[in-house]
């Protein structure tokens, strides 16, 4: 008799706790905790970053140290007007946040077209009051009360030209379509976030089409170029991987993906 009842309790409780496991994942508003690693994968000619489930912040005036094993990535984002001996914030593409703190840096219309036009932001919203991760995305610019939010709940943002805009190659281009050389992108490809890389030099035409071969819906340009291009990224072995030399300290701001 006993025996039967402690076999009736096992399969109740397990039950229960299957049922809670099933609620948790099924719940829309489940979001996982911000100490997971980022998925790092590779198609023929592409390298890609995932950094969804990661927290972010853009880094100002000084590039993350390579021996610092919380920083899973690390790279270039939003471009440098001048290539000045000293920092200031009014030198980076755009309004960002970095480190808690809203900045406006500077602005400029190319070939007549507004900027609001050509330019968006990446903005990852922070944490909120329970510690849960909120969440990252592309906004239009002005985007004033987002910006506000963010910079309250110490998320990041920063203002790049569009590359992908809702499926489509954004017109004009940030590169010459016959231009030849390493490319870098933060895509959306449906919920997930990524930075996406070309393995070799090629034309950024082909770059182009193999982001939307991928799948990518949106995407925005990564600073690059000789120098600008240097960067690093952890692996799942916590192995450390530099990509592209640094051959000068011109770059002003960098993307950081945290592991915890």
């Amino acid at each position: 008799m006993k025996k039967t009842l402690y076999l009736t309790l096992a399969v109740i409780l397990s039950a229960a706790i299957i049922a809670v496991i099933g609620r948790s994942f099924n719940n829309e508003e489940y979001t996982m905790l911000p100490n997971q690693f980022m998925w790092v994968d590779t198609t023929q000619h592409l390298i890609t970053y995932d950094i969804t489930d990661c927290p972010l912040d853009l880094a100002c005036g000084q590039m993350p140290d390579t021996t610092n094993e919380n920083v899973l990535f690390c790279a270039a984002a939003a471009f440098t007007g001048k290539c000045l001996d000293y920092f200031d914030h009014s030198n980076i593409l755009g309004h960002h946040i970095s480190n808690g703190v809203l900045y406006e840096g500077y602005t400029e219309d190319k070939d007549g077209i507004p900027f609001a036009e050509r330019y968006a932001l990446f903005v990852w919203q922070g944490v909120d009051s329970l510690g849960r991760m909120l969440p990252k995305g592309f906004h239009s610019i002005p985007n004033n009360l987002l910006l506000e939010k963010a910079t309250l709940q110490k998320g990041m943002a920063f203002t790049q030209h569009w590359v992908i805009k809702e499926g489509e190659v954004f017109s004009p281009c940030i590169q010459p379509l016959e231009r030849s050389e390493h490319f870098r992108s933060l895509c959306q490809k449906g919920d997930r976030y990524m930075v996406i890389a070309n393995k070799e030099e090629m034309t950024y035409r082909e770059y182009l089409d193999l982001l939307l071969a991928y799948g990518v819906q949106n995407a925005l340009y990564m600073d690059m170029g000789t120098g600008w291009n240097h960067s690093f990224y952890r692996d799942a072995d916590n192995q450390l991987h530099i990509i592209h030399p640094k051959t000068h300290s011109y770059p002003t701001n960098w993307l950081v993906v945290y592991h915890k």
